[in-house]
């Protein structure tokens, strides 16, 4: 009996000193001897502390001494325990609170004070010489100060009683329409201070753009632009007199390299190369940056598809193509890759997206075609697949479905019955008419320029030595000609920016298309008007990647 009452005491108290040694313990950390908080002192704009603003400054912890301020706007400091101040410039200020012998600093963040501008219409859509819009202002003025309200009018602007509208001083400048289709842009100008000592202070030009809509419907095209926005255009020539069409400025950057765009539906689709669309040498397979985007017709809303971010450069989104609910597209030199349209915020892998064809899994490979070979444009033209390729295995390479194989080529593989169309020609982009079936195609290197034939003429010709007679030119008999000149221009051999893509306008049969010049020709983007059967410029000088047309007719987008 006593022995099993001395094993319990043992087993009890290596139980206790066991808890006893893993028992949290409580740290006591001392508190801040100064700190302090801040905010705006009345009821207005309680979240923006901007430029005039009295902002009160107080401490979060008991004083001992008294409490000196430096608000870091070179203003002499201040004691106290509670103090206000008021910044007479925007930026970012330290403020330093130094008591209880200690001292403590916070950043504060001082806006400039902007107009907030509303655009108000009774109408849906603003439509061309008939919506008649009106501009709501709010103006952040913790100082009360005077104000001068300054509006300027893109041309073309009149009032409700149809008088001319240029400019207008007033907070309210009434109702106005426009006679210009596009983005019209508002500009307000702000003057603020004393009015009776004539000191003024001009405050950030606010400028807004006010979508205005064709009277009739009409296809949209989208285009690129080099270190801008993407923008749209309304494709229409019969517009009645007064009205004036300018793009659309979507207010979306275009991106790197946005070499394609693409439509369905409702759905704007870009592809961007990245940054770095050149050879680059990447060991580690991490400098990759592009990414395909989904964007709304009216930019109502922006989706990441899939983005090749950090994974290998060359497997960047090039160049591409819509067939049914898939997205096909190629990346620099290896394969075409298919996703689809669902897509959202994935990461490319090819595990999880493998190749749907790849160069030295086609026929053509050692017969024409070779390694690395520099990516074009990519469509299916009446049921076959057509991959432009400008280096290592110039031309436009054609294949059925039926024709990729699953094994890297072998010589007793077949090479695809319908053959290469100007192979040894650097084509980079190209386009089919079905319903007039004509093939428009640009060429880089010999016989530079941009042509349209049908098909089967293409055939017979053979190289673009001999397809010189179906080259397009301008009224006045000058040529395009794509810019591939070391130094001129964004790329190197096989990979100049002169030509990105061909858009069709299905209606009409006319073709559009962003061009960096090589000649005394105007950089911009150009059409080809079937009615005159000659190209002419649309919108000069801007440097264009991508264009697509939403062929579906519509007054806005």
């Amino acid at each position: 009996m006593k022995r099993s009452i001395c094993i319990l005491s043992v087993g009890l108290l290596f139980s206790l000193q066991a808890c006893r040694e893993h028992r949290i313990t409580e740290e006591t950390f001392p508190l801040p001897t100064i700190d302090f908080t801040y905010q705006v002192a009345d009821n207005t704009y309680q979240l923006d502390y901007y430029v005039g603003a009295t902002i009160k400054f107080y401490p979060t912890v008991s004083l001992a001494s008294d409490c000196v301020w430096d608000f870091g706007d070179g203003t002499p400091q201040v004691t106290g325990d509670t103090v206000y101040h008021k910044y007479e410039q925007f930026g970012n200020f330290r403020v330093t609170a130094k008591a209880n012998g200690g001292e403590k600093s916070n950043m504060i963040m001082i806006s400039d004070i902007k107009p907030i501008v509303t655009i108000v219409s009774d109408d849906s859509i603003c439509e061309v010489k008939t919506s008649l819009v009106s501009f709501e202002v709010e103006l952040p003025n913790p100082d009360n100060l005077d104000a001068i309200f300054q509006w300027t009018f893109p041309a073309g602007t009149t009032n409700e009683n149809n008088e001319s509208v240029d400019t207008y001083e007033g907070r309210d400048p009434g109702r106005v329409k426009f006679s210009r289709v596009g983005s019209q842009t508002v500009r307000l100008q702000v003057l603020m201070g004393h009015a009776d000592a004539n000191e003024w202070r001009a405050l950030e030009t606010v400028k807004k753009n006010v979508q205005v809509a064709l009277d009739v419907e009409a296809p949209t095209l989208y285009y690129a632009v080099k270190e801008g926005n993407l923008m749209a255009l309304k494709l229409y020539d019969g517009t009645a007199a007064g009205i004036a069409i300018d793009p659309y400025d979507l207010g979306v950057s275009s991106g790197s390299h946005p070499f394609n765009l693409l439509f369905k539906g409702e759905s704007l689709y870009v592809l961007d190369a990245g940054q770095q669309f050149n050879y680059v040498n990447d060991e580690n397979g991490v400098l990759g940056d592009g990414k395909i985007t989904v964007i709304a017709k009216d930019a109502s809303s922006i989706e990441t598809m899939i983005t090749n971010v950090g994974g290998p450069a060359f497997q960047d989104p090039f160049y591409g193509c819509i067939v049914g609910q898939e997205l096909f597209y190629s990346d620099r030199n290896t394969g075409v890759i298919n996703i689809p349209l669902s897509t959202r915020n994935e990461t490319w892998s090819s595990s999880k997206f493998p190749y749907y064809i790849q160069n030295n899994y086609l026929g053509y490979y050692g017969r024409g075609l070779s390694y690395g070979a520099i990516t074009g444009c990519l469509a299916q033209v009446k049921g076959l697949w057509y991959w432009a390729k400008t280096y290592n295995g110039n031309g436009i390479w054609r294949f059925a479905d039926n024709e990729r194989l699953d094994h890297a080529v072998t010589d007793a593989d077949p090479v695809p019955a319908a053959g290469p169309l100007l192979e040894g020609s650097q084509c980079k982009a190209f386009v089919y008419d079905e319903q007039r079936d004509r093939l428009f195609y640009t060429i880089y290197d010999m016989n530079a320029g941009i042509y349209a034939s049908t098909i089967e003429q293409v055939e017979a010709a053979g190289d673009a030595s001999a397809v010189a007679g179906y080259m397009l030119k301008f009224g006045d008999g000058k040529i395009v000609e794509p810019i591939v000149e070391a130094g001129k221009g964004e790329g190197s051999s096989g990979e100049f920016i002169g030509i990105c893509q061909l858009a069709l306008d299905e209606a009409t049969g006319d073709v559009y298309f962003g061009y960096r010049s090589g000649n005394e020709v105007k950089s911009g983007l150009v059409r080809y008007n079937a009615t005159t059967g000659n190209l002419q410029h649309v919108i000069d000088d801007v440097l264009i990647y991508g264009v697509v047309i939403n062929n579906t007719p519509s007054k806005l987008f």
